[in-house]
């Protein structure tokens, strides 16, 4: 049964989606005859729907699903092209996902057009399920499920050169770091006008020194090691999905890249946990990412550079807020995550003495 791959919100009807569920398996002998859709998720990149589905025969298919779609919004819209974010997401769903032992959400269908912005994303929804706000901050057993599952991500893709050389599509996201690093000292003196007094200035002064060590970190992130998810936090996370069959669930692979897995581990708990709760478990949290990548067959990386990886890479979360705050569109949740997300991760880098490792490598 054919059907168009990629169409926008406004095509996903009754129709398209009986043809797209019957061509996945997913519907037999029915048709769709209603889809209810609901606004769900808080990206800032792409807008998600819930579609609640009624069928010419009750429960012949799936009772809801979620759709993703890029961004309305035409900042967002042409950092997701420049960035090759919208087609790292689908990329991953089509070629890696199936292969890696990961916690992800099952797909049902997924596209991506030629100018590499218009796509959709068809997945099983996982309601039931836990959403914890950022703003609120997850516990130390919530950020233990998900240390597991980054290091079942890095471990999975450890010194592969094969997905390293294959990996094409993933690069563009190391090129954005490297302007967003290369122009870094204009962002933050930028900073201040954009935010107002929305910022801290001791946070935008903690920023500043990466300006002088830019070669230095470019080196950091650009190290071959394995894939990283890049955008890990607590946004991105369901917990006790599917009324508690899987316990975790990783969302939003749009920022898939080869590199340092520590990172994500330093802006998972860099971000999604209180500073205090941040300061009294991340040593215990990194040394449960550690073992988990040793129990997953990773060799030859000690705990002791595993930690101070984890220290060095909390300027990441600090970067790419200071940074994403200017190039996505501004919203009043928006402005209170990227408050708390620069106050939390100027902290870390505080704590951790982050710059003064950096000056060292």
């Amino acid at each position: 049964m054919s059907f168009e791959p990629v169409v926008p919100l406004e095509s996903v009807n009754p129709e398209w989606l009986s043809k797209v569920l019957t061509a996945t398996g997913y519907l037999h002998d029915a048709v769709v005859t209603q889809a209810n859709r609901e606004p769900c998720g808080t990206g800032q990149l792409g807008d998600t729907y819930r579609f609640r589905l009624t069928y010419s025969r009750p429960d012949a298919g799936p009772a809801s699903i979620v759709a993703k779609f890029p961004s309305t919004d035409e900042t967002s819209r042409e950092f997701g092209r420049q960035s090759g974010y919208y087609a790292n997401e689908i990329q991953f769903y089509n070629t890696l996902e199936p292969q890696f032992d990961l916690s992800a959400a099952r797909i049902i269908h997924s596209a991506i057009a030629s100018n590499e912005v218009d796509f959709i994303l068809l997945m099983e929804d996982m309601a039931p399920a836990l959403v914890v706000d950022q703003l609120e901050g997850c516990s130390r057993q919530q950020s233990a499920l998900v240390m597991e599952q980054a290091a079942a991500l890095h471990s999975a893709s450890w010194e592969k050169p094969e997905l390293r050389n294959a990996a094409e599509w993933s690069r563009g996201i190391l090129g954005v770091c490297d302007q967003v690093t290369d122009s870094f000292g204009d962002i933050v003196q930028q900073l201040p006008e954009l935010a107002g007094d929305l910022i801290p200035e001791p946070d935008i002064a903690t920023a500043m020194p990466l300006a002088q060590h830019k070669a230095q970190w470019k080196t950091v992130y650009h190290t071959p090691q394995c894939l990283w998810h890049s955008d890990l936090r607590a946004d991105n996370v369901l917990f006790d999905a599917q009324g508690g069959k899987l316990p975790v669930v990783v969302l939003d692979w749009q920022g898939l890249a080869y590199g340092k897995g520590s990172i994500d581990a330093a802006l998972y708990l860099g971000t999604s946990m209180t500073v205090e709760d941040r300061r009294a478990h991340e040593r215990e949290l990194v040394t449960h990412y550690h073992s988990e990548l040793l129990k997953r067959g990773v060799a030859n990386y000690s705990a002791e550079q595993c930690w101070d990886d984890y220290r060095l890479h909390a300027i990441y979360g600090l970067q790419i807020a200071t940074f994403g705050f200017s190039a996505v569109k501004r919203t009043p949740r928006g402005d209170k995550m990227w408050r708390s997300w620069i106050e939390r991760t100027a902290a870390q880098v505080r704590d951790l003495e982050s710059h003064e490792l950096l000056k060292k490598v």
